[in-house]
């Protein structure tokens, strides 16, 4: 009898043992999408479904097998019965947002994420809850989480930043100056948003000082987007505070000293000219001679803001340095490309034969108008051809022609055909005086030229 008691005994913990020995269905599903196995584990999910429709760790070893399988979608409605029964479970509320995301379906994400927030706010879901509501363009929304999330150690300074332009649209003004103050404190240098925003509200609060030395610090940070300075310039402009207009926009040109004529000259269009004209005063910077492109800028700025006595002042000035031979002459040109040869009447006596003879070609057209062909074409026969653009090259040969006439331009340009000298660019104009001049042995030489040009590969031209 004790021996039969014994057996039973030892039938029955083996039965016991073999039971708790075998794994789960959550086990086995879990096993199954571990081992990559997602073909089976998808094949006996839907049996394990069929038998434990209301079994919240099933559901969520069956959403596992279905995100791991990429079927996002039905892997989060599984998740969602787990979380019925586990509210409060903030892991698996993150996975479920996870799951909406990657399903491609914010709205989803957002409820997750909330929910989880609303159990236990961490800086990384109230980003990503935030981020969300960016993206489905959900203001109010945000602007309510932003109010209620009372540690500043969960926000980013970018959230601290959006939730002062928020205020701001929702025209809670000192609270959005409040706001954007501090973001201002956290933000990097570069950044311009919130920025923008403070300073509008600033000035339109009255806060000028302020916003001017704030600005004036940004300036700097900007110094690689230096639009963003030409704006706040601008709006200082238009409030009236011209003194403080004029030393931001000083501050903006220290930063980037090429910004300067096109913030003087959208200034001047704005009809703030004495700011504009301010602004212009103080070039050229150092004592420096200037480029010729910085003259042509300046005379546009200057036009546009119409100061006639101050541009003549500035004109004299220049001219007042002997040294700076090259910006005489780029002055007189660019003064006449923008109203022609009469305007420079009253500095000729200042355009030295040394400052022509930088820039030829519009020394000999000044001394052609003057009458003077063959101080022209002294200035002309000084050019290095290969120096010049190709149109240039062809204005060389027209203002040559004028100068000594058809025969001796044509025997110049032949000369140098004969060197392997003459630019191709010049050897059609070489054909047409053969032709016109009826010169029969030069026109053919000239068009054999063309032909061998024509049939020769590119490469460098040769220095006359």
């Amino acid at each position: 009898m004790r021996v039969r008691y014994l057996l039973c005994l030892c039938v029955g913990l083996a039965g016991a043992s073999g039971y708790l020995m075998f794994p789960t269905a959550e086990e086995q599903l879990a096993m199954l999408a571990r081992d990559g196995r997602s073909s089976e584990a998808a094949g006996r999910l839907s049996e394990l479904l069929a038998l434990a429709q209301h079994d919240p760790s099933l559901m969520a070893a069956a959403a596992r097998v279905h995100e791991r399988s990429g079927r996002y979608k039905r892997a989060a409605e599984l998740l969602e019965h787990y979380v019925e029964r586990h509210p409060a479970d903030t892991r698996a509320l993150d996975w479920l947002a996870s799951l909406y995301q990657a399903a491609k379906d914010p709205a989803g994400a957002t409820r997750a994420l909330a929910k989880a927030v609303e159990i236990e706010p961490t800086r990384t879901r109230l980003s990503a809850l935030l981020d969300l509501y960016r993206l489905q363009e959900r203001p109010d929304e945000e602007r309510a989480l932003l109010k209620a999330t009372t540690d500043p150690g969960l926000l980013r300074p970018v959230d601290v930043e959006r939730f002062g332009v928020l205020l701001s649209w929702a025209g809670e003004q000192e609270a959005a100056v409040t706001t954007l103050r501090r973001a201002d404190a956290l933000l990097p240098a570069e950044s311009e948003v919130g920025r923008f925003v403070l300073f509008d509200i600033l000035m339109t609060l009255g806060l000028h000082d302020e916003a001017a030395e704030r600005a004036d610090r940004w300036v700097e940070g900007w110094r690689d987007k230096p639009w963003l300075g030409v704006h706040v310039t601008r709006s200082m402009a238009r409030r009236g505070d011209h003194a403080r207009a004029v030393a931001l926009g000083r501050r903006v040109i220290d930063a980037q000293s090429g910004i300067r004529f096109y913030l003087a000259r959208v200034i001047a269009q704005d009809g703030n000219r004495p700011v504009a004209n301010a602004l212009l005063a103080s070039w050229p910077a150092g004592g420096v001679e200037p480029p010729a492109d910085e003259i042509a800028q300046y005379l546009a700025a200057a036009e546009a803001v119409g100061d006639v006595p101050a541009l003549w002042r500035k004109v004299w000035t220049i001219l007042g340095e002997p040294a700076w031979l090259e910006a005489h002459v780029a002055l007189a040109e660019a003064l006449v490309q923008r109203q022609g040869f009469g305007v420079i009447a009253p500095i000729r006596p200042k355009l030295s034969w040394e400052a022509l003879r930088r820039r030829p070609l519009f020394g000999a057209r000044l001394l052609l108008r003057e009458g003077n062909p063959i101080l022209a074409s002294r200035l002309l026969s000084g050019v290095t051809l290969a120096s010049l653009a190709p149109p240039a090259q062809l204005e060389w040969a027209a203002l040559l022609t004028e100068a000594l006439g058809d025969r001796r331009a044509l025997a110049i340009l032949s000369d140098l055909g004969r060197r392997r000298l003459l630019p191709a660019h010049l050897a059609p104009v070489r054909a047409r005086l053969a032709a016109g001049l009826g010169d029969v042995p030069e026109h053919a030489r000239a068009m054999s030229e063309l032909r061998r040009l024509a049939q020769a590969p590119a490469g460098p031209p040769r220095i006359p």
